[in-house]
């Protein structure tokens, strides 16, 4: 192994360990870029493809160690959509950080364009897609091409567009004994998923039952403040276990650890597979329209 290659798989092993802030896991990304990919018309899959294949080396190698795949091993687009989560403690990329959500004030009742001009999750949707369509510099074209999936993942999880305050829900504990998670961020970014469905497979299952009853219109910019949207009213809700709506309906924090309710998981284990499917829906639109 290079030195290199070792820096490399030093990081990934320092996020892989670290607990996840801002973040979508691992599983969530896959299968949305999965389905996603499945789904386009295979015009489009080729470009995609080869569009991978342009990722460099040391990116393979980065991405494969992130997903815990050998390395060497041919990266797909799902397992590529976790790329700008494995690069977030490279300097080069550390600007980036802030483009993996949206913190509105507390009072706010919904989301609007006006709400963010620059380095947020919606403008990161905005800006990759554009790159993605106008670049003709192959490796700018690829990132645009990973971040972008990776962004359409991020802003379907509803505490991605959230307040700073409690960092998207980090900073707010529960006891629960069914979970590792001790966080809501963390419950929604993982193990949601994992205690759900538990498997890839019987997501991808699922959400491929489902994908032909629902429909997403064409892609349009003013879309993204829409879904942005859609996950911040989610989060707001009561029984979502985030807010404490006052009387004025601002949002308060809750003043300790909460305790999620035992039938928590089945109610809004639909919420996620909705959340999934419309997310990789999406990006199929997106990328139809840019490639």
């Amino acid at each position: 192994m290079t030195l290199k290659h070792l820096v490399y798989t030093i990081l990934v092993f320092i996020l892989v360990i670290s607990k996840p802030s801002f973040a979508l896991g691992k599983l969530g990304h896959q299968i949305v870029c999965q389905l996603a990919f499945e789904y386009l018309p295979s015009a489009k899959q080729t470009k995609v493809v080869e569009l991978l294949n342009t990722i460099p080396q040391q990116h393979q190698d980065l991405i494969n160690s992130y997903n815990y795949k050998k390395q060497g091993e041919k990266v797909t687009f799902s397992n590529a959509c976790t790329w700008a989560d494995a690069i977030k403690r490279l300097d080069e990329f550390k600007s980036y950080s802030a483009w993996h959500y949206m913190n509105v004030p507390r009072d706010h009742s919904k989301i609007k364009p006006k709400n963010c001009e620059k380095n947020c999750l919606p403008q990161a949707v905005l800006a990759h897609q554009k790159i993605l369509a106008q670049t003709k510099n192959n490796w700018q074209k690829t990132q645009a091409l990973l971040f972008l999936g990776h962004w359409v993942g991020d802003i379907h999880q509803p505490l991605h567009i959230s307040f700073a305050d409690d960092l998207g829900g980090n900073k707010v504990k529960f006891s629960h004994l069914e979970t590792k998670c001790s966080n809501l961020h963390w419950y929604w970014d993982q193990c949601v998923l994992y205690k759900g469905k538990h498997s890839k497979t019987k997501w991808l299952d699922l959400l491929k039952a489902k994908w032909h009853l629902h429909s997403q219109p064409n892609w349009q910019t003013k879309q993204v403040w829409q879904w942005a949207n859609e996950s911040f009213q989610i989060a707001k809700e009561p029984s979502f276990n985030y807010c404490q709506l006052n009387a004025q309906g601002r949002c308060e924090k809750p003043e300790q650890e909460i305790k999620l309710p035992h039938g928590y998981l089945k109610q809004y284990q639909p919420i996620m597979e909705q959340r999934l499917l419309q997310a990789a829906q999406r990006l199929t639109k997106i990328l139809e329209a840019t490639l």
